[in-house]
């Protein structure tokens, strides 16, 4: 049996690719949406090209952020960055109501919880190695900012919770609980140094009740 090991191709090569092809057929796209259709493909550029075939139609003709998330059923970052923001000043109340404004949208929780793993991921790549973020990448200055700061103590504990969670979702009483309690998780377990905010959160209030 003959095997072949297939090289991944780096995200910023499928995006200038991606960029050409579109460029050459007239359709307008943007950084951000090529980015996630990159990522998608996981180093396979024959996936990317069918991923940007179905955002093309998705999208009308266009190439968007939005319409490439909610064809990916991907979590808008900008929550996923509010996550990290409220971990940083330890404050319980404001993951709430993340938590909250995601269920109303209903965004995947399992998939949040992947792509937080992913961002921090990222962001722990930042602040070791800077030279690893495509300066061209639309998240370059979030996360710079984001790595400076966090400890990288504890972003490999909110790394770790986070795997650990969407692995665990499943087993939840529902996925709401399941994402809620893996951020508590975080706030409670918060390295030695992180706001003591995080270790006197009070519980949130119980506002309405989750499927």
């Amino acid at each position: 049996l003959f095997r072949s090991n297939l090289k991944q191709i780096p995200q910023q090569q499928i995006r200038e690719q991606l960029r050409k092809i579109l460029a050459h057929e007239k359709i307008a796209a943007d950084d951000a949406a090529l980015a996630l259709i990159a990522r998608a493909a996981r180093g396979s550029l024959r996936d990317s090209l069918s991923l940007l075939d179905q955002a093309i139609a998705h999208g009308g003709g266009r190439v968007e952020e939005a319409s490439v998330r909610a064809m990916l059923g991907s979590v808008e970052q900008e929550h996923l960055y509010d996550i990290l923001r409220a971990l940083k000043a330890g404050d319980g109340a404001a993951l709430m109501a993340i938590a909250d404004r995601m269920a109303e949208r209903s965004l995947s929780f399992e998939s949040a919880l992947q792509e937080l793993a992913v961002l921090v991921h990222r962001v722990a790549l930042a602040q070791r190695v800077p030279q690893s973020v495509d300066a061209e990448d639309p998240a370059a200055t979030p996360l710079a900012a984001l790595a400076a700061d966090f400890g990288a103590d504890e972003l490999q504990l909110y790394y770790q919770i986070a795997v650990s969670g969407s692995h665990d979702i499943a087993l939840a009483p529902d996925d709401y609980a399941g994402f809620s309690m893996t951020l508590l998780r975080m706030l409670a377990f918060a390295p030695a140094g992180a706001p003591a905010a995080a270790q006197r959160a009070a519980p949130p209030e119980i506002g309405r009740a989750h499927v």
